[in-house]
């Protein structure tokens, strides 16, 4: 436990992608079917500042919508089918507000990891809503989320708006700086691409007092060579693998 976060030793990217749609209101049942404890899930803006749960900056690889997600208005992106792409099965799926997902992880009881997704120029005011509408909703006798970005604005932006949550930075490799941003930011967490972590630097990390989380992680024995290594968590597309 860091910090009086509790971790689980699996996170569900996404969801559980390999088996439904990314991001999906489907995708988080099926998490929750399989018994993954944690899932994590992006946050941004539509054009009219409603926070939606969606991955990428454009709209075509995983619905029929064009163009940029923060360009349409969240009336358009609420009828943009997400589930198609992925097997006809889901093609009732529609892009979720973020309030909607949080209506759900929240009845089903599973915990939440928010990645604040937007360029600097959004940073502050994507992780301002998102946090407002989480802040709103999520219980208060429960965990709260753990919030992350790549974005160091966006990290610090959620230690103002919800200073009583804890905070990770992720990053695709050791940055040269990754101790004056998780000082700055006072992070709990630092988030590392699976391939760039390497068992002296996670040491470093949590001499720190900082847990160590890896992404993306699908075979059992990496997981476990990671855990060996100290890594407190492990993202996977495929976490059902990972907890038998």
């Amino acid at each position: 436990m860091i910090q009086g976060l509790s971790l689980p030793k699996v996170i569900g990217h996404r969801g559980v992608p390999k088996r439904a749609p990314e991001n999906t209101l489907a995708g988080f049942a099926q998490a929750h079917r399989l018994g993954v404890p944690w899932v994590e899930l992006d946050v941004q803006l539509s054009r009219d500042l409603v926070p939606m749960v969606f991955h990428d900056a454009r709209l075509e690889r995983t619905s029929n919508g064009e163009g940029l997600l923060i360009e349409r208005d969240s009336a358009y992106l609420r009828q943009l089918d997400v589930g198609s792409w992925f097997s006809p099965e889901f093609r009732d799926q529609r892009l979720p507000t973020f309030e909607a997902v949080l209506d759900q992880l929240i009845a089903d009881s599973l915990g939440l990891n928010i990645e604040i997704k937007a360029d600097d120029d959004r940073a502050e005011l994507t992780a301002e809503k998102g946090l407002a509408q989480a802040l709103q909703q999520w219980p208060s006798d429960r965990q709260p989320p753990l919030v992350t970005s790549f974005s160091r604005r966006a990290l610090v932006a959620a230690q103002r708006v919800a200073p009583h949550w804890p905070r990770g930075f992720v990053t695709d490799i050791w940055q040269d700086d990754w101790r004056q941003v998780v000082q700055d930011t006072a992070c709990s967490t630092i988030h590392v691409g699976a391939r760039a972590l390497d068992e002296a630097s996670i040491k470093q990390a949590r001499e720190l007092g900082l847990a160590v989380l890896a992404y993306v992680v699908d075979d059992p024995e990496q997981a476990h060579h990671l855990w060996r290594w100290g890594v407190a968590s492990v993202f996977s597309d495929r976490p059902d693998l990972l907890l038998t």
